[in-house]
């Protein structure tokens, strides 16, 4: 990359894949990363202009966003248990130096890069599928950690005390869940006919993403929640191409009231909450 700063890496990447049996498949990867900042940067000078303003930083730091480098290594096998019964296993592990994180800093709904000089993310992801006939159903569930230290660039952003807080010790990145699960099952009606009906419901559990509610930055996770949906496909057979497919979608059904941000974690400038219950209507044509 050359742009506001001149940076280079060579990346080698390697995935080994076995299948000892008929019904179980291993796998093992690792992967040196670069990814370059985004193409954009407040200067210096652009901060000086603030001196003796009400928007004057409480620092004038303003190191340059660097390009990311990670080291990322994956492990995971697949088992086939009965005929459209199959599950699987997969484990992560990243470490990187000058990961990179965005923020919304300030009311503009403006997305700014910086830094963590240290940050490991890992975790483990299971998964069930299951299909036989009309009938289909998946689950997945996953545990992940996400940890940053020592913001080295765009510091003007922060605090003085969280930018302390930091260098001294690994915090959770803002969008770091501890556990997320989805599962969903769907049956189709007349499903050898070109009027088959689909019913589908599908369920999400989060843990929560992060919040400060004290003297730690992102030291809390917000409550669990829960959204269920449900769908209905009708295949219509009106002599227009493939397939004419009407739907109809109902998005959080139960109308859970949960929120996604409280606007007090590291780079979150505003509050987030879920979508209430939606009910969607559409229509497909294949030709």
């Amino acid at each position: 990359m050359d742009a506001f700063t001149q940076e280079n890496q060579v990346g080698p990447r390697v995935n080994v894949v076995w299948k000892p049996t008929a019904s179980t498949t291993l796998h093992a990867g690792y992967s040196r990363y670069f990814v370059p900042p985004p193409l954009e940067e407040v200067s210096a000078g652009s901060l000086s202009r603030l001196n003796a303003t009400t928007a004057a930083p409480v620092t004038t730091i303003n190191d340059r966003v660097g390009a990311e480098r990670s080291n990322y290594f994956d492990v995971g096998i697949s088992q086939v248990l009965a005929p459209g019964l199959t599950i699987g296993v997969d484990g992560y592990y990243k470490q990187a130096t000058n990961l990179i994180d965005e923020g919304q800093f300030g009311a503009p709904i403006i997305l700014a890069a910086f830094n963590y000089a240290q940050a490991n993310v890992s975790g483990v992801e299971g998964s069930v599928t299951y299909e036989d006939g009309p009938w289909s159903a998946y689950g997945n569930v996953a545990y992940s950690r996400a940890v940053g230290k020592r913001i080295n660039s765009s510091q003007f952003n922060f605090s003085q005390a969280d930018l302390d807080y930091i260098s001294a010790n690994y915090i959770h990145l803002d969008h770091d869940q501890l556990i997320t699960a989805s599962a969903g099952v769907s049956y189709t009606l007349r499903s050898e006919s070109s009027h088959a009906t689909r019913f589908s419901v599908d369920g999400l559990l989060q843990s929560g993403l992060r919040a400060t509610p004290g003297n730690i930055p992102n030291g809390q996770s917000l409550p669990l929640y829960t959204v269920m949906n449900l769908s209905v496909v009708q295949k219509i057979n009106l002599g227009l191409g493939r397939d004419t497919e009407l739907r109809l979608d109902v998005l959080n059904a139960g109308d859970s009231v949960y929120q996604i941000r409280t606007g007090t974690g590291i780079g979150v400038g505003a509050p987030q909450f879920g979508l209430r219950r939606t009910v969607l209507a559409g229509l497909t044509q294949r030709f």
